[in-house]
């Protein structure tokens, strides 16, 4: 059980984890949230039972975890306003091992722990996660990531809120993160792109809309649940629906013909090098 933690940022991920926990019972005791929009306070008021603040004053800091959850681009001024609050030297949980460490969750895309480290102090313990947009519908997948040991406590915690929303793994440097934000990150937006030009080409093809929607989703939906429940790799998958000289054989040829595994890689490595990218542009700053 957590017994207390602050949101900062109520937006949509952050409503997403927290109608997860809730959901999963595992609620903390006492629950904070920090976000200037009015209408969002009420909302985590109403629902979740949050102690609102429109800023990061000294009342809002005093969780033992915190949970940041704004946008890359205003990470840096927000670390710099809670590191400005004098609570921040004296976390009213008697656990912690140090004065003024928190457990600090950052789940802002492309902003590395050093960067976090050097805006809010290094005496805090920071966890960095990558979830992914379908953790909105409790079906999302989360990487962590930490870069100093930390004790089963405050990874339990943390893992245990991503796994509220899908599944998590651990990975053991920080570069990898680049390429979980280009895998599984940025993943749900290929798919998505897919979807949009398998639907319009069913319609070129004399489908209606809702037939061509419902035909693609239902496809994806299924093939990945049986990727998942199935001991095969994919390859060996599509070849079960590969018969030769077929419908099938005659679409991959198309693929084969414009380098679709080639694509696929270089679209992902040029996303894993733009997260490296921004990673350096915070850092230097």
């Amino acid at each position: 059980m957590i017994e207390s933690l602050t949101f900062f940022g109520g937006g949509n991920m952050a409503s997403a984890l927290m109608g997860g926990m809730q959901k999963a019972k595992r609620s903390p005791e006492t629950l904070r949230l920090v976000d200037p929009d009015a209408r969002v306070r009420q909302i985590w008021s109403d629902r979740y039972g949050a102690a609102c603040f429109p800023n990061p004053e000294e009342a809002a800091c005093r969780s033992e975890y915190w949970v940041l959850a704004v946008k890359p681009q205003q990470m840096r001024d927000l670390c710099l306003s809670i590191a400005a609050q004098e609570i921040c030297l004296h976390p009213e949980d008697p656990r912690s091992e140090q004065p003024g460490s928190h457990g600090v969750i950052s789940v802002a895309a492309g902003v590395r722990i050093a960067s976090l480290a050097q805006w809010l102090g290094a005496s805090h313990r920071y966890i960095r996660c990558m979830p992914n947009t379908p953790a909105l519908i409790g079906r999302g997948v989360t990487a962590l990531y930490a870069d100093q040991p930390l004790d089963d406590r405050d990874k339990t915690i943390a893992q245990s809120i991503m796994d509220c929303v899908g599944k998590s793994l651990w990975v053991l440097e920080e570069v990898a993160m680049d390429a979980v934000t280009a895998v599984s990150g940025s993943g749900p937006a290929y798919v998505f792109r897919m979807m949009e030009a398998m639907q319009d080409a069913a319609q070129d093809l004399g489908l209606s809309a809702a037939d061509a929607r419902l035909l693609v989703i239902e496809t994806l939906r299924g093939a990945s649940e049986l990727a998942e429940q199935s001991a095969l790799p994919p390859a060996q998958l599509r070849e079960q629906v590969t018969s030769k000289g077929g419908t099938t054989a005659a679409a991959l040829a198309v693929f084969e013909a414009e380098d679709f595994s080639g694509l696929i890689k270089r679209a992902l490595s040029r996303a894993a090098a733009r997260s490296a990218e921004l990673a350096r542009h915070d850092e230097a700053k």
